[in-house]
């Protein structure tokens, strides 16, 4: 997901950032479980706000432990488990999303740079090759995706909204997946409108980047990128936060409120003062 999806620490209370904080290392512990100790380092707040989502809609027991952290023993954190599989499947997102990012890498970068990211590619085709092993479900979800993607972006006339309806049809899949007949459709309809927010926000902060490069941009044709990028995302993000209004959540759902208003509403604003040269705060 980019790495757009997080909370906004200001708004937050110190309960809930220590449960959100639980949710991530829980899930960087069960990363290592899963593909080993390198593997933690592909992890992002994007694969804990996927959990805390999925744990949220849930109507299973959460158990909460206090832990040490791997990397640091001497530091205490929470661990927040479940019985169901949801870190499982979202180690698994992790691995796949990251493999296929490496790949689109290795087709847009320059000579040396796909040098470097040939090196590491068969560390990352072992990692998917696990994944699909284990979850090959979703890993068809996201081949799909992304492989729809590659092909889109390789076209020279297309609309914004199309350009982003792959990963955002990505999304709704995997986060619809594993639900009950009664959550199945919004929680589609919230991944797909979340899908498109991060897509757009990362066409956004790359379109300098990619236009000197020439690479694919979904912006690259409008007059007024900035004004353009805005109203897009602002929509989607709009229509986001209305499906979040009509769920009902277990637990979490400050939490995720902040993420998809507060944190959301902060990428969006340290993209425009990058783009326009301010400095971030």
């Amino acid at each position: 997901m980019f790495g757009y999806v997080k909370i906004y620490k200001p708004e937050l209370k110190i309960k809930e950032y220590e449960a959100y904080k639980g949710i991530y290392c829980t899930l960087c512990k069960e990363m290592q479980k899963e593909y080993g100790f390198l593997s933690r380092f592909l992890l992002s707040y994007d694969g804990a706000f996927y959990v805390m989502y999925k744990l949220g809609l849930s109507s299973e027991n959460i158990s909460v432990s206090k832990s040490c952290c791997s990397f640091n023993p001497c530091k205490k954190c929470f661990k927040i488990t479940t019985k169901g599989d949801v870190y499982k499947n979202a180690c698994a997102i992790t691995v796949i999303l990251a493999y296929f990012k490496l790949v689109d890498n290795i087709n847009d970068s320059s000579f040396f740079k796909k040098v470097l990211f040939y090196f590491i590619y068969p560390y990352f085709n072992y990692l998917v090759k696990k994944a699909r092993k284990k979850y090959p479900d979703i890993f068809s979800i996201v081949e799909a995706g992304m492989n729809e993607q590659f092909s889109l972006e390789k076209t020279d006339e297309i609309s914004i909204d199309k350009a982003a309806h792959p990963t955002a049809s990505i999304l709704s899949m995997l986060f619809s997946y594993g639900e009950s007949c009664e959550t199945f459709d919004s929680a589609g309809q919230f991944g797909y409108h979340l899908g498109r927010v991060v897509y757009f926000l990362d066409a956004f902060d790359d379109y300098e980047k990619d236009i000197k490069t020439k690479s694919f941009n979904p912006f690259r044709n409008c007059n007024d990128v900035t004004e353009t990028a805005i109203h897009t995302i602002n929509m989607s993000a709009g229509t986001l936060v209305d499906i979040f209004k009509t769920q009902k959540f277990n637990n979490f759902s400050s939490i995720i409120n902040n993420i998809i208003c507060d944190g959301l509403d902060f990428q969006t604003e340290k993209i425009i003062k990058k783009y326009r040269g301010d400095a971030c705060e």
